[in-house]
């Protein structure tokens, strides 16, 4: 063909598309109040519902990248075989909104031997549902784009359905605008894709951390409270940790194990470094989760052994045992050692200190200074300090023979803990003398030693 004749037919499409608009513009009216009119949802997931009829620049684009002009000589025919003439978006909170509302748009049309089925409420709309969803786009992701028709005085007005979360418009947009409006020339190379790819992935972890933001906050709101409380922000950190774990774990040993437990006890590590007695909660929140963001798209290698600055020396005896046994499993045990990989890149390089801190919040939590330091003061200060040092390492002894990384799941340091109290609670009121309670230590030791095993049967 030649070029005159090319740009004829263009010409003869778009005067046809001009000529149409009328019909196009009633249609787009009609379509979203249709939709609008739906009840596609029972929990406000949908945001909005956009529509737009396709500019004719946008028309004439499409007719030259898709070489209309080698398979049609008539303008309307051309337009009777272009899918989107109008758009409809259905827009919805989190992703996996997108396939719920997919199911109940069935609940709307009448489905037949024909390809198109009828909507029950306005026997002129169309909906072609039996195509496959998603659908995998040229990038490789999915969509839920569906063709659909309108008649409108006999004409046939075609249109796309598409359902998208948030976080999936934002990313149509930043590929859009970004990478194929480009003016400039760029190579769509193997790393522009894998830096596309990694953008995309962290756009889910978004989406996941909005849902869990915004299941809270309905939460809070049913309980009249506002803002995201200790339960919350532990319940967001688990979550988010455990799945960050999940995926690079899978990208690094091919596989994930569950997490939940240790994610739970890494999240409430956070809470106590990071948020008791700071004054600023809500700026420390949003630091973590940006400092979880960029970690979604950071590599973590879960096959490289750990090495600490140096070794770590306890200051008392309860921190020397478990800092001795806690260095020798985090390259032996491969629980301990995805706990520690997750425990060092959640904090700064300096992983002595975390590791240090860790051990001093174990303590904290498990035995409690506040009501621990006030025991035993009938024997004077100094006897009173050395007999709860003999029950610290009795305890912590106790608790590295079980070998296992439960013993900092919280359910089970609970219990420990109320093993624990009830033992100094009893012990202080039994002896009355530090020398009685000194001759019968090594039997206390071991009724803690076997209650405290007992915990792990």
């Amino acid at each position: 063909m030649k070029e005159l004749d090319l740009f004829n037919f263009i010409e003869r499409t778009t005067k046809a598309y001009e000529d149409r608009m009328p019909f196009l513009l009633r249609a787009e009216k009609i379509l979203k109040e249709c939709y609008q009119n739906m009840e596609l949802t029972s929990d406000n997931s949908v945001v909005n519902i956009h529509t737009r009829v396709k500019k004719v620049d946008s028309l004439k684009e499409k007719l030259m990248r898709y070489k209309f002009y080698l398979y049609y000589d008539d303008g309307d025919e051309a337009l009777n075989h272009i899918h989107d003439l109008i758009g409809i978006r259905i827009e919805c909170r989190f992703i996996r909104n997108e396939a719920e509302l997919y199911q109940r748009l069935f609940a709307y049309f009448l489905s037949g031997s024909n390809e198109y089925s009828q909507c029950i409420a306005d026997p002129n709309n169309y909906l072609n549902l039996r195509m496959i969803q998603p659908q995998i786009q040229r990038n490789g992701f999915t969509i839920y784009r569906i063709d659909g028709f309108y008649l409108i005085d006999g004409v046939r007005i075609n249109y796309e359905l598409q359902i998208k979360s948030l976080v999936h418009r934002f990313w149509s947009e930043i590929e859009h605008e970004v990478v194929y409006k480009n003016p400039d020339f760029v190579t769509y190379d193997r790393f522009m894709k894998s830096m596309l790819e990694a953008v995309r992935d962290n756009l889910d972890v978004v989406d996941r951390q909005l849902e869990i933001i915004y299941d809270e906050i309905s939460q809070e709101s049913k309980n009249n409270q506002i803002g995201l409380d200790e339960a919350g922000f532990k319940r967001l950190a688990t979550t988010s940790i455990n799945e960050l774990v999940k995926r690079k774990m899978k990208e690094t040993v091919g596989f994930a194990s569950d997490f939940k437990n240790n994610a739970a006890t890494l999240a409430q590590y956070i809470y106590v470094k990071d948020f008791i007695n700071k004054e600023d909660t809500k700026m420390e929140m949003v630091n973590f989760l940006e400092h979880l963001n960029l970690l979604s798209v950071s590599e973590i290698d879960y096959t490289l052994p750990i090495k600490l600055e140096h070794p770590y020396v306890g200051k008392d005896a309860f921190s020397s045992i478990l800092g001795e046994y806690l260095q020798n499993v985090m390259n032996d045990d491969f629980e301990w050692h995805v706990f520690f990989v997750t425990l060092f890149v959640l904090g700064s390089d300096d992983k002595l200190y975390h590791f240090e801190q860790f051990i001093k919040i174990f303590k904290q939590l498990l035995i409690q200074p506040s009501w621990f330091e006030s025991k035993f003061s009938q024997y004077g200060k100094g006897k009173a300090k050395w007999i709860r040092g003999y029950y610290e390492k009795a305890l912590i002894e106790a608790i590295v023979e079980i070998n296992s990384i439960e013993i900092i799941h919280e359910s089970k340091m609970l219990r420990m803990m109320d093993v624990f109290h009830t033992l100094i609670e009893n012990n202080e009121l039994l002896y009355d003398s530090f020398a009685e309670h000194k001759s019968n230590l090594v039997n206390i030791s071991k009724t803690l030693n076997h209650q405290i095993h007992r915990i792990f049967l």
